[in-house]
């Protein structure tokens, strides 16, 4: 790794991008680009700008693949014949199991839904301040962090996606993307959280079969105006069908959501139903 992890006892995410070797890149290495080049030039801006918040990634290292044996690069900017010469990886911390592993364990119960909601919108809050938007929310972009921590938090990942000006484009998803997403391939001030109710309802059992963008947008319709999604999420807790109410009413306007009041909700919530105090975004 060009860029030296320091902590050698420290758990780290290392993504591997695609190898320059490569002529013509597929898909999966598209995906990859996304994962490692952008994600680094994301999370580099947040640096830069001065974002401090636990639910956010940190960048701990980038750079690209020391392989095997002599490089034989032209130059400082070329690489050589071997295949993995030039290969970009990304290294952040800090670790833990997807949502989407939690769910699949049977392990995500009420408490965990009402904090990821919480951490995961604080994260959004911090991002939104320096004009930076997720674009990608989905249950594999979401971690658990129970090591070395006196309370477990939800840290959002993922962000190779994010959309900081007009022509950048958030990743389509038919179970997670906001409609306005959807339709438009843009993201209004709202399309974050409401791809974080989408989360939260299908992370609760209920994931209809989407093979369609209009299909995928039948189902938020329906769904919406017949009040299936707020029913869902109310039988897990109340706070969560009343942001979700929220959220419907913000669906597809220009007008900002109000971060702070519902943080508070959801701290107060989790604090009068599980005797825990947690961190409000830093």
């Amino acid at each position: 790794i060009a860029s030296p992890v320091d902590d050698a006892g420290k758990s780290v995410f290392l993504y591997v991008g695609s190898p320059p070797s490569q002529l013509e890149p597929a898909w999966e290495d598209m995906n990859l680009w996304y994962q490692v080049q952008r994600q680094t030039k994301i999370l580099s801006i947040m640096k830069q700008r001065g974002l401090s918040s636990k639910y956010l990634p940190q960048l701990h290292g980038s750079g690209r693949i020391l392989h095997p044996g002599q490089c034989q690069k032209p130059s400082s900017g070329g690489r050589c014949d071997h295949p993995w010469c030039g290969t970009p990886i990304l290294v952040t911390t800090p670790v833990g199991e997807t949502v989407a592993d939690l769910v699949n364990g049977g392990r995500f119960g009420q408490e965990e839904a009402i904090r990821c909601c919480h951490d995961c919108l604080s994260a959004l809050s911090s991002s939104s301040s320096v004009g930076i938007r997720h674009g990608d929310i989905r249950p594999e972009n979401v971690v658990y962090v129970t090591s070395g921590v006196r309370h477990p938090y939800f840290v959002l990942i993922g962000w190779g996606h994010a959309v900081l000006e007009d022509r950048d484009r958030p990743a389509m998803n038919l179970h997670f993307s906001s409609t306005y997403a959807l339709q438009e391939g843009k993201l209004c001030a709202a399309s974050d959280a409401e791809s974080l109710i989408y989360m939260l309802y299908f992370c609760s059992g209920d994931f209809p079969e989407l093979d369609s963008v209009e299909g995928a947008l039948q189902w938020r319709e329906t769904s919406w105006s017949k009040r299936l999604i707020q029913q869902k999420l109310g039988d897990v807790s109340t706070i969560l069908k009343a942001f979700s109410d929220y959220v419907d009413s913000l669906c597809g306007t220009p007008y900002p959501l109000d971060y702070d009041i519902w943080l508070r909700r959801l701290k107060r919530n989790l604090s009068e139903d599980h005797g825990k105090e947690i961190e409000t975004s830093g």
